[in-house]
């Protein structure tokens, strides 16, 4: 990644850093664009040159997110399965074995189940998600599945992933849910 690349990307993380501190210090509603774009040292159509919404400076690995979840699927080792894959990838690249990220985990979701604008923009985030994986999953898999089957088993692994990031131990309940999914429940 040359300079201006790396530039931009450390640009792009500072205002939405800044942003989400605000609005989780202060709500949603209660922060302008102007004053995250100051605070952040950038000007207000530079902020929306990286953002679009005021939305999706809270969301802003979005994209990275789908596409390191269809990497995983699509370019797993030759007889992997899926859900192998994913347990192994787990939530790499998140520190998420320290009691600051639980807090911030916390304060992260409480800011979005609590911000209207918020809870639709991670909704309709999830169902592309979803459908990306379900694709993926589709195209991928060693055994016939149907359309519907692949939507299912994405939905399944988001929500696994969703609750996961959630506990004390993500990655150990991570990888608990998806064995389940790959062992099937025999309830």
């Amino acid at each position: 990644m040359g300079l201006r690349e790396q530039k931009k990307k450390r640009t792009r993380k500072a205002i939405s850093d800044m942003a989400t501190l605000l609005f989780i210090k202060r709500g949603y509603h209660q922060v302008t664009t102007a004053e995250i774009a100051e605070k952040a040292g950038v000007s207000v159509p530079t902020l929306f040159n990286y953002f679009p919404t005021k939305e999706a400076m809270v969301f802003d690995e979005d994209r990275a997110i789908e596409a390191g979840l269809i990497d995983t699927v699509v370019k797993r080792r030759p007889g992997q399965s899926i859900v192998e894959a994913l347990i192994e990838t787990g939530f790499s690249g998140i520190d998420v074995d320290h009691a600051e990220h639980q807090q911030q985990v916390a304060s992260f979701m409480a800011l979005v189940d609590n911000t209207p604008e918020l809870s639709r923009y991670a909704k309709d985030m999830w169902l592309r998600h979803e459908a990306s994986l379900a694709s993926a999953i589709l195209a991928s898999s060693q055994a016939p599945i149907s359309p519907l089957q692949a939507q299912v088993i994405a939905h399944y692994i988001l929500d696994a992933f969703q609750r996961a990031i959630r506990t004390q131990d993500p990655n150990g309940t991570l990888k608990a849910l998806l064995t389940l999914l790959a062992d099937g429940w025999r309830g």
